[in-house]
């Protein structure tokens, strides 16, 4: 297992560098998160027509890419996988409008093609992540699930189809369709099907429900098989603290650590941790660390201020 003395050297340097425009990926290391598109092999593979598009995006060159597709699609000549594919560049760079048309006409030409409502499912949450006030975060929340939920219906083994179902039911009160045994239900079934990821989510459903031992077992078989779910592993580490195990907080953050030195949240649990050991020293250390790891002050201002906040309790 990774020492802290490892964790205090990653976050020094990281500590000087500027922050990640994108998160931190580890080889080896197996993340589980929101999809951030769809593999060109994957579409390809659908589409051999795509095939084209290969050594200009290889290169690096998705604008030229983008922008021939829309030539392409303004003159009606463009095929269902170019929709899509036009689709995925077009919310990736922001144009959320162009998205919605551009995965519009591929759904039309082949509505029962699960690249497709996989496709409309992240156009959806990218409005979700854009929208600001409750009624249209409510909105595209529900087309999210929906789509989501017709991918799933047609290809069952669509790991973030499963993924985004099982959080809904987890974290959607009861009264409006909130079912925590259907959570675990689906988290089981993802591992029966050989899909490593959900041995992270199976363990956050299991502390949930207040299985302890179990989401204990989960996490640490996620850890043996480098499988991290940042948000949930940091919160376990919470609960440990707050419970007294600190054996078990350490090792969930030496390898939230390892797996994502660029994320400010381990930094933080780690000044927790170390409040609840009674070294002050260490956990403003932490704390200072967090502060500076942390790039969305403008968009999540409570967070650097949480920390400020318990950078000064420190200095009482």
């Amino acid at each position: 297992m990774i020492s802290l003395n490892l964790v205090q050297r990653i976050a020094v340097s990281c500590s000087l560098a500027v922050p990640l425009a994108f998160p931190q990926s580890v080889p080896g290391v197996t993340y589980v998160d929101q999809p951030k598109g769809i593999d060109l092999a994957t579409l390809i593979r659908m589409w051999p027509n795509l095939q084209i598009y290969a050594g200009l995006l290889a290169r690096g060159e998705g604008t030229e890419v983008r922008k021939s597709l829309e030539t392409r699609a303004a003159a009606r000549s463009a095929s269902i996988g170019e929709f899509n594919l036009l689709a995925q560049l077009e919310w990736q760079h922001g144009d959320l409008e162009q998205a919605d048309a551009a995965i519009a006409h591929a759904l039309a030409r082949g509505p029962n093609n699960p690249l497709n409502t996989f496709q409309q499912a992240m156009v959806n949450f990218a409005h979700l992540r854009r929208a600001t006030n409750v009624f249209d975060r409510w909105i595209w929340q529900r087309r999210t699930r929906e789509a989501y939920a017709r991918t799933f219906a047609l290809d069952p083994k669509n790991v973030s189809a499963r993924y985004y179902l099982i959080y809904s039911y987890l974290n959607t009160p009861p009264l409006l369709g909130g079912d925590k045994g259907k959570a675990l239900e689906l988290a089981e079934g993802g591992i029966v099907l050989g899909q490593k990821e959900f041995y992270s989510v199976r363990a956050d459903v299991h502390r949930e429900r207040g299985e302890r031992q179990a989401a204990a077992a989960d996490y640490d078989t996620a850890i043996s098989l480098k499988v991290i779910k940042l948000g949930g592993l940091v919160d376990a580490a919470q609960q440990a603290i707050g419970l007294g195990e600190m054996d078990r907080a350490k090792k969930y953050l030496e390898f939230a650590i390892y797996c994502r030195s660029d994320a400010s949240s381990p930094f933080e649990a780690l000044g927790d941790y170390y409040v609840r050991l009674n070294n002050k020293t260490e956990a403003a250390k932490y704390y200072q660390l967090a502060l500076l790891k942390d790039p969305g002050f403008n968009k999540y201002p409570e967070k650097p201020i949480r920390n400020a906040e318990k950078l000064r309790s420190l200095q009482k």
